[in-house]
């Protein structure tokens, strides 16, 4: 499997170059220059011996976290093709970029007297306020522009978890982010998505996505495109009035189909909020939904589950010591048929 390919060549260059007088040559290299079959086959041992002990580590954290019975039920939903992912800024973090509220701070380079306001509306959850306040300060020209500066498709780097998202979802990917990595990571992995519905064209997706099921569903839009974003306040209650709202684009989506969310914090925002609704309108059989999520300490889990619970959302803990790692490790267990098998 290709995701672990530059892994399997640098643990062979953890031994010594391949030195004959003044020259020296990688060891990865010369095994797969001389011995190409004979490097093939020892990645592919190679790689079922990380799958393996990729699943031995999230059963073991699974049990200690309490978790490893809703991760057998996320298992079966998966291999029934009932799970959506839903992917968070904190899936594109190995790819350089910064998580959401770092973001809206790396904005203020021209306006530092926000600073301090900022961040305590930050600490308070108040994304959407945030951008608003600093669309407002800098003039929509410049705040578009840093946004596509930061966030845009020049940006092809591709590392960390995200990478293995097209070997286990074919079909629909939801995500909040503006940058590119989703749409890198599929096309590096030759599946490309046949549509994008970004901001406001995911009214139309309702329609369109049983004849385009592998398509991704953005959102609050793309960073290349400042038309149909849906980023700070005044643009979210222009996209979402009426009888167009984000709980019922999310209805007409998810049917009875579960979500799993990936590095997102989950606060309290509007997809919270739909997926109350959505939970409160479907009071006799909602439909749960999970997220991979880093372990809080005990005193605070009571209150994170019943928080959770609003919107029915059902966490899966990770130790919170290597985010990418235990995330990676879920991954790698769901596809390989859970951790059972």
């Amino acid at each position: 499997m290709e995701y672990f390919r530059q892994r399997f060549k640098d643990s062979l260059d953890q031994n010594w170059p391949v030195r004959i007088g003044e020259f020296s040559w990688p060891s990865a290299d010369v095994f797969e220059a001389m011995a190409g079959g004979d490097y093939e086959a020892s990645f592919s041992e190679w790689v079922q011996r990380q799958k393996q002990e990729a699943k031995d580590r999230a059963k073991e954290f699974l049990e200690a976290t309490r978790c490893l019975e809703r991760f057998r039920t996320l298992t079966h939903r998966f291999k029934s093709g009932h799970v959506i992912p839903f992917v968070g800024a904190g899936l594109s973090i190995p790819s350089g970029f910064r998580p959401w509220g770092a973001f809206l701070i790396s904005l203020l380079a021209d306006a530092p007297q926000l600073r301090r306001q900022v961040d305590l509306l930050l600490s308070q959850g108040h994304y959407e306020e945030v951008a608003q306040l600093v669309h407002d300060t800098l003039g929509a020209g410049v705040f578009a522009e840093e946004i596509h500066n930061q966030l845009g498709s020049h940006y092809r780097t591709v590392l960390g978890p995200v990478a293995l998202l097209p070997h286990l979802f074919r079909e629909e990917v939801i995500t909040t982010n503006f940058d590119y990595v989703l749409k890198y990571a599929y096309t590096n992995a030759e599946l490309p998505f046949s549509n994008d519905f970004c901001g406001r064209r995911l009214r139309e997706a309702r329609q369109r996505i049983g004849n385009e099921p592998h398509s991704l569903l953005r959102l609050h839009g793309e960073a290349d495109v400042e038309d149909g974003r849906v980023l700070t306040q005044r643009e979210y209650d222009d996209a979402y009035n009426g009888s167009v709202t984000l709980t019922n684009i999310l209805g007409g989506l998810l049917g009875a189909r579960s979500l799993l969310f990936m590095g997102s914090s989950l606060q309290s925002d509007r997809t919270y909020s739909a997926l109350c609704d959505l939970k409160a309108a479907a009071s006799d059989s909602p439909t749960r939904h999970y997220a991979f999520l880093p372990c809080p300490i005990d005193d605070e889990r009571g209150a994170r589950r019943a928080f959770l619970a609003n919107a029915g959302i059902h966490p899966i803990y990770y130790p919170a010591d290597d985010h990418d790692e235990r995330i990676e490790d879920l991954l790698v267990t769901l596809m390989e048929g859970g951790v059972d098998d």
